[in-house]
């Protein structure tokens, strides 16, 4: 077992790899009563093949978020009650890049990890349960198609990945799920769900020894195939690296008081390799945009005072495996004025950095707050936790890790993301504003 100790913060993190390839983070609180764990698989919506012995499998648009919902469903039992009925609240939930199963206790943990263990591990799928379900997320689908907010967001997203999984919605299709059978379910549990693509994250009140001892017993009385498997995204090559295939500009009739603006430009400069460096650059990156855009920045106070934004102005910096983007939105009176002195904000930003080493120690400070108010929360501390692609890294690693960026660090950071780049806009319309 390997042990991380962090010392500034009284903290210790212990991480083993069983035998059967699933990895299993503990992080023992002292003092606490309550105990929550993240079972996590590394298979998302942005997966659309699997390669398994050479040979490809083809999967359909909204699996992963498909799986999630019916794994909880068994033959005899619903996983949800057990949870209940063991005094646990669980839940689940589907990113682009992961699908993670979690439960929140203060007591029966080794009921409530085993049944976790199990409801993920052993599945049960029929066509009348597959051909339900359809129906249930057909109906989620639509909703979403008459939220506004949300098209507006999913707008944006294919406009900057035309022909891409991060332009498609985390559901899928209704004609998308209509290709997922009882088969396609059984054979991408079979592939995506091996422990080895799996990481187990338990944080609370209890024994580290106890816990694993328990999680390895569960482990040991299952078997799982040896398969050479690699999850991939066929797409990936259609993303050009100079943003060519971004869409400029498109705009969509809404149910809204007024028009929603949507601003989006996608990462073109490569990431850098999995690890800490590329979490380091994602939060050097952070801090630029929070200087530039956050509600204590000059450019937003004085295009408040001017009316040219409000309170339902915002910005997201996103980041999924290899890709990462930005969405900037807010409703307005006035969606020309608000794009123009926006562009003009993230195309003068080079400069307008150069000045604001004063406010960056500020910011600097508000990070590092945020991140050790995360380390209050035992689910902020395995929420956060991204796994290799961003270097195993927990908070109490951000919260170090923030202290090391320096002012032209952050600079640089945003310098090479604007350089050379596509911005993007998507515009929801009243009907009264249909030209």
């Amino acid at each position: 077992m390997k042990t991380k100790a962090y010392k500034n913060y009284d903290e210790e993190l212990f991480t083993e790899v069983l035998d059967n390839g699933l990895t299993v983070n503990l992080l023992p609180k002292a003092g606490y009563h309550k105990t929550y764990a993240v079972f996590t698989t590394n298979f998302g919506s942005l997966d659309n093949q699997i390669k398994v012995d050479g040979q490809t499998v083809t999967i359909p648009a909204g699996t992963a978020h498909f799986l999630e919902h019916k794994m909880f469903e068994k033959e005899d039992y619903d996983a949800f009650d057990l949870f209940s009925k063991n005094g646990a609240d669980a839940n689940a939930f589907t990113s682009y890049s992961r699908t993670s199963y979690l439960f929140s206790t203060t007591v029966n943990l080794k009921e409530n990890l085993n049944n976790l263990l199990d409801f993920v591990q052993r599945p049960y799928f029929s066509a009348k349960s597959v051909a339900k379900e359809q129906g249930i997320i057909g109906q989620e689908i639509q909703m979403y198609n008459d939220d506004p907010d949300w098209q507006s967001y999913m707008g944006i997203l294919k406009n900057l990945f035309p022909n891409h999984a991060m332009g498609q919605d985390i559901a899928g299709s209704i004609n998308s799920i209509s290709e997922i059978t009882p088969e396609v379910l059984y054979q991408i549990h079979e592939l995506a769900y091996r422990p080895s693509n799996m990481n187990l994250f338990v944080v609370g009140g209890f024994d580290v020894k106890e816990v694993l001892d328990w999680i390895k017993d569960n482990q040991n009385k299952k078997h799982f195939e040896n398969k050479v498997v690699e999850l991939s995204n066929n797409q990936n090559d259609n993303l050009q690296s100079d943003g060519a295939d971004i869409i400029r500009e498109a705009q969509q009739v809404g149910m809204v008081q007024r028009p929603k603006v949507m601003i989006g430009l996608r990462g073109l400069k490569p990431l850098p390799a999995k690890g800490i460096a590329r979490l380091k650059y994602i939060m050097e990156l952070d801090l630029a945009l929070y200087l530039l855009l956050s509600s204590s920045s000059q450019s937003y106070l004085e295009l408040y005072d001017k009316g040219i934004l409000d309170d339902t102005f915002g910005y997201e910096l996103n980041a999924e495996r290899d890709i990462y983007y930005l969405t900037i939105s807010g409703d307005t009176n006035n969606p020309d004025d608000f794009k123009q002195k926006i562009e003009q904000v993230l195309k003068n930003g080079v400069d307008q950095l150069k000045d604001q080493d004063q406010e960056f120690e500020l910011a600097q400070k508000e990070m590092i707050g945020r991140s050790i108010t995360k380390m209050n929360s035992i689910e902020a501390i395995a929420n956060s936790f991204e796994g290799e692609w961003y270097g195993n890294s927990t908070v109490f690693d951000e919260a170090d890790l923030y202290q090391t960026i320096k002012f032209e660090d952050v600079q640089k950071a945003f310098a090479d993301f604007i350089s050379g780049n596509m911005i993007s806009t998507f515009q929801t319309n009243s009907r009264g504003d249909q030209k």
